[in-house]
């Protein structure tokens, strides 16, 4: 379990030295919307489509995996929905605690697993994260066209143009066609991507950082706690129901739960930034998701027996 640690530390530092840059107004405060709107129209995407356009399956069959996976990822976002009478929040609020409910920290998991497993789980893993980020991006950015503050109200036409023209969801159509049809990008410009890719975890792990306002944290505990115990202890449990549902073997199980203990992504701040949703409490959700996450992964892991 110190390996799954090990892998969130890092997580948590990034956003701590973006606080610590707001705080002490380096670069300046002009930085880091620009920052925002880079990470998210470049190197977000160059990050989507390297990934899927490159995800490789070999001899593996996730079929029953990835079965499980998507029914798991319907079913909390239909929760988060039922529960929304609950949470007392407005729309930009409600985009935030579901979008901390159904991303996880593709970073933090690749890490954990690599560590963890390597092999066989990594490539199963990556496989999951081909078929999740294109509908957990589309469950998430519809959810921002209907309630968030850019496009509350807008007509069901105006929703879908909306999507359309989403950045992550135009990244991961490009990403899933160049895999499906075979297409190598060519060697002066597959570096490009990776490269830009690269950029996409610490950039937007530091923006989270500087995004972070306290006050607002204190003043969102009821949604924040939504967020971290749908997401942490939920999220998971569903995950291994489904896994013994499906009679799937030890190592997808392991998988299936590594990544429903995973803390909320830092793309669900950007998305909020730039879809109108409440960043603040995105912020919060992510680093409070993975500062738990030291303590509900390892937990989990024990209390499940994977």
């Amino acid at each position: 379990m110190l390996a799954v640690i090990f892998a969130i530390v890092p997580v948590f530092l990034l956003i701590a030295i973006g606080a610590g840059m707001k705080r002490g107004n380096f670069p300046g405060d002009a930085f880091w919307p620009l920052a925002d709107k880079a990470t998210y129209f470049l190197f977000f995407p160059a990050l989507l489509i390297d990934n899927l356009a490159n995800a490789k399956l070999g001899n593996l069959d996730p079929t029953g995996m990835l079965g499980a996976l998507l029914i798991a990822l319907l079913l909390q976002g239909g929760l988060v929905y039922l529960l929304r009478p609950l949470m007392k929040v407005d729309g930009p609020g409600f985009t935030s605690v579901f979008q901390g409910a159904v991303r996880f920290n593709t970073f933090v998991g690749l890490g954990a697993v690599t560590a963890l497993e390597g092999g066989a789980g990594l490539t199963l893993f990556a496989v999951a994260i081909s078929m999740a980020i294109p509908i957990i991006n589309v469950m998430c950015v519809l959810t921002l066209a209907r309630y968030g503050d850019h496009g509350r109200g807008t007509s069901l036409r105006d929703q879908a143009l909306f999507l359309a023209k989403n950045p992550l969801i135009v990244a991961c159509l490009i990403g899933i066609a160049l895999n499906l049809l075979d297409i190598t990008l060519p060697p002066g410009i597959a570096p490009v991507f990776k490269m830009l890719g690269s950029v996409a975890a610490p950039m937007g792990l530091l923006t989270v950082g500087a995004g972070l306002q306290w006050h607002a944290m204190r003043a969102s505990l009821q949604p924040l706690g939504f967020a971290c115990v749908l997401k942490l202890l939920v999220y998971p449990a569903m995950l291994f129901g489904l896994s013994r549902l499906w009679g799937l073997g030890p190592l997808e199980t392991k998988i299936l739960v590594l990544w429903g203990t995973m803390p909320t992504a830092s793309a669900s701040y950007i998305l909020a930034r730039q879809m109108g949703g409440n960043a603040p409490l995105a912020a919060a959700i992510v680093t409070v998701t993975t500062l738990l996450a030291f303590v509900t992964v390892p937990a989990i892991f024990l209390l499940l027996g994977v």
